[in-house]
C-alpha cells in the first residue's frame, strides 16, 4: 500500500495514487484545500448534530410524553399534535438538507474552484 494516502482528506485516493504514479496531487499540499476540507467537515457534522438532537428529542417525547402527542389540536377532532410534529421534523431534514446543498453550491464549490485555479497558474 502506497504511504501517500494517508495524506488524502476523507481517505480518498487519488487518481494519481490509484493509477499507481505515487505521487499526490499538487491540491493536497495546498493549505486553503485543508482549510476547505475542515470546514465542509465541520460545517456537516453541525448539521448531522442538529438532526440528530431534533430525532432523539422527538424519540424521547414519544416514550416520556405520548399523552402530548396525543392530544388533540382541537377539543373532538381526531387530528392530534402528533401529526404536525412529526411532519415538522420531516420539513426540518429536508430544511437541513436544503441549507447543505446551497452552501455546498456557492460556498465550498467556489472555494474549491478558487483553489484549483489557483494551482493551475
Amino acid at each position: 500500500m502506497n504511504t501517500n494516502a494517508a495524506a488524502c482528506p476523507n481517505g480518498a485516493q487519488s487518481a494519481n495514487l490509484q493509477a499507481g504514479r505515487g505521487t499526490a496531487p499538487p491540491i493536497l499540499g495546498n493549505a486553503r484545500f485543508h482549510q476547505l476540507v475542515r470546514s465542509r467537515r465541520r460545517f456537516s457534522w453541525t448539521l448531522a448534530a442538529c438532526m440528530l438532537v431534533a430525532y432523539f428529542a422527538f424519540i424521547l417525547l414519544i416514550a416520556f410524553a405520548p399523552s402530548l402527542l396525543a392530544t388533540p389540536i382541537v377539543a373532538g377532532h381526531p387530528t392530534t399534535w402528533g401529526i404536525p410534529i412529526g411532519l415538522g421534523m420531516l420539513a426540518y431534514t429536508f430544511a437541513l438538507v436544503a441549507i447543505y446543498v446551497r452552501r455546498a453550491n456557492t460556498v465550498f464549490d467556489g472555494l474549491l474552484d478558487s483553489i484549483r485555479r489557483e494551482g493551475q497558474s
